[in-house]
């Protein structure tokens, strides 16, 4: 099994970030050559060093002409790539010493996780057992059948040259069959015996549901509500400006226009306020008007505000049918933790003699995310998923011992330790990650001309599919072309209607009656048409006006032209637009900060030394062996 790793310059983004840190001194001469660094806990010699590079990059290619080559004979042997490696060697080091003095492996919920990064491991090894070892037979009948019949997919390339890609779908699909087989007669040789009424939760019904609302009919109080036109001012002629629109309003000029001069984003807003959402100020000045009527300029918070309103809602409760499943669902949750924990020592079923809990099955349960969890909400649901608990234990039980082997125990350590170093990362950075409204909102002045929608098209497309060969790839090109000369205007002709031309010539069944028209608006950040990205086009149809067509040019397995019908310009947008992404940033800016201290405080710890002289000579060797090889 091929290890997940990212190959970069110098292996890891870790080492990178120790680039930057640059810990570890440049020592002298060591007393032993073989030596190339020495820290608090230990020395690494050349051997350990080399140990090291080969097992991060075992199994790793990259692409050199047209042959794939280790990654370790591409990387280059200088004093800055060694150091950065041993930099990482001993961080590594540091961290696992830091678990093992807090004994994060002794704790019940990070042993849960560890048990979890195991049976992984083992499933994974069982998925590639059945397709490295030809469990799922496919006869060179069905290879040969599987070609003619796709002939056209493999690109006229003879059957020898995609025998083993057509054997690999054929396993793929022959896979599904297989595995349900396999469990099947799992289960038929299995000791099972369940208990699923544990599961079950009693409905709450009519009674329950109404005591619990006049119970907690606060709750459902829904506060006075106000529907405000507001024009909002920021800035050091904020108030200036304030008076400037009150007056031009109180002459009788239109609140649009005046948004557009003094307004932010030159935009006027139509919000919901709800009492006691904002200030005491702003709340008695809206408190105060009529429908129809103008506030004068209300400060908050350096900003000033022109309010106008349009409705007043007075408080009111929610009524009981239409909070009615929200109070279903609370009633189902506090049965729950009630009834699981009085039953959690209760056996739920029983494998092989082996007792499993409600409680084992309620850790697993509370370990999902909340999609999850309310997704198994129902008895139906926790009982299919406790049938997929006893599977998985049934495979796990099934390949544990056949598949356990030196590169299984090594996948599992692996496993083992990346549970433990993230556990540590979220102690040591993620748990002590605060980002404050005011953080969010600087993050946003000083990025400010960056804010900006997207720019948006509607377009409409005439689509030829270009076909396997080059006869049908001719036609297509010819058909495309001769749709565009119908679309443009001559001396002597008028130009046709893109909808008509888009019926008579576009091969897309899904537009082509529709004139074209694919729905809804494409942005310069999320457009369905990706490839159009790709051929670098998607900058030439954003600058297209309405109206504007693009020449006939290829996207994947099509010929296209596209008609622009619609185009939204990219305007400013707010704070509140884009509130919860700044705060994104500067977690994320926060997060790399604390991790570059955790790591350079724990370097300094480390007193590293480098050896530079050693690694000199190591490189010089390395080379000479290089050459002495190349001229054999």
């Amino acid at each position: 099994m091929m290890k997940l790793r990212a190959y970069c310059f110098c292996l890891s983004p870790i080492i990178v970030l120790l680039f930057l840190i640059g810990c570890g001194g440049e020592g002298n001469k060591p007393s032993n050559p073989n030596i190339v660094a020495t820290y608090v806990h230990a020395e690494i010699t050349a051997e350990g060093l080399e140990n090291y590079l080969k097992q991060r990059t075992e199994g790793i290619k990259v692409q050199v002409g047209d042959s794939l080559v280790p990654v370790i004979d591409k990387i280059p042997r200088t004093v800055e790539v060694y150091s950065g490696i041993i930099r990482e060697m001993v961080l590594d080091d540091m961290i696992k010493r830091k678990i093992k003095e807090k004994q994060l492996d002794n704790r019940n919920n990070i042993r849960h996780a560890l048990k979890h990064a195991e049976d992984r491991v083992t499933l994974q090894e069982l998925h590639s057992e059945i397709h490295e070892r030809n469990k799922i037979p496919v006869s060179e009948t069905e290879i040969q059948q599987y070609y003619d019949k796709n002939r056209g997919r493999f690109a006229n390339k003879q059957l020898y040259d995609v025998r083993e890609q057509i054997k690999g779908i054929l396993v793929s699909e022959k896979e599904p069959a297989y595995v349900e087989k396999y469990i099947s007669e799992l289960k038929d040789t299995a000791t099972i015996t369940k208990n699923y009424e544990i599961l079950k939760i009693p409905e709450p019904g009519i009674e329950d549901v109404r005591n619990a609302y006049e119970k907690g009919r606060e709750r459902y109080r829904e506060p006075q509500k106000w529907i405000i036109e507001q024009l909002e001012m920021e800035g050091g002629k904020a108030k200036e400006n304030a008076e400037k629109a009150w007056a031009k309003l109180g002459a009788g000029e239109g609140f649009e226009a005046v948004a557009r001069s003094f307004g932010k984003d030159a935009r006027l807003t139509t919000i919901e306020h709800k009492s006691g959402s904002r200030g005491d100020t702003f709340e008695k000045a809206v408190a105060s008007l009529n429908p129809g009527e103008l506030s004068r300029p209300i400060e908050e918070k350096g900003k000033y505000f022109l309010a106008r309103l349009k409705e007043r809602i007075p408080a009111s409760y929610l009524p009981i049918d239409q909070v009615r499943d929200e109070i279903r669902q609370s009633l189902l949750k506090e049965r729950e933790e009630k009834l699981y924990e009085e039953r959690k020592a209760q056996t739920l079923f029983t494998l092989h003699g082996r007792r499993f809990s409600l409680e084992d099955f309620y850790q697993e349960f509370k370990e999902m995310p909340p999609s999850e969890q309310k997704r198994y909400s129902s008895y139906e649901e926790r009982s299919k998923f406790v049938d997929r608990m006893i599977v998985r234990l049934l495979l796990l039980e099934d390949s544990y011992d056949r598949m356990l082997n030196a590169k299984k125990k090594n996948e599992i350590e692996e496993a083992r330790e990346h549970v433990l170093k993230e556990v540590f990362h979220e102690e040591q950075v993620d748990q002590k990650l605060e980002v404050k409204d005011e953080e969010a909102k600087k993050f946003y002045e000083e990025n400010r001309k960056h804010f900006q929608t997207p720019p948006k098209v509607k377009v409409s497309i005439i689509a030829v599919h270009r076909g396997r060969n080059e006869a049908d790839d001719k036609r297509a090109a010819q058909k495309i072309e001769e749709a565009y000369q119908k679309l443009k205007p001559g001396f002597f002709k008028k130009g046709i209607a893109f909808e008509e031309a888009a019926k008579q010539y576009s091969e897309d069944p899904q537009t082509a009656q529709k004139g074209g028209e694919i729905s809804g608006w494409i942005a310069e950040s999320a457009n369905p048409l990706v490839e159009i990205q790709d051929h670098h086009l998607h900058e030439k149809l954003m600058d297209l006006e309405p109206g504007g067509i693009t020449k006939p040019f290829p996207v994947g397995e099509d010929y296209l032209i596209i008609k622009v019908r619609e185009k939204e310009t990219p305007r400013p947008q707010s704070f509140e637009e884009v509130k919860e992404y700044a705060k994104k940033e500067v977690r994320a800016n926060k997060h790399d900060d604390l991790t570059m201290k955790l790591y350079k405080d724990m370097m300094n710890e480390a007193k590293l030394v480098i050896h530079e002289g050693a690694l000199k000579s190591i490189i010089n060797k390395t080379n000479k062996e290089k050459k002495v090889g190349a001229a054999k």
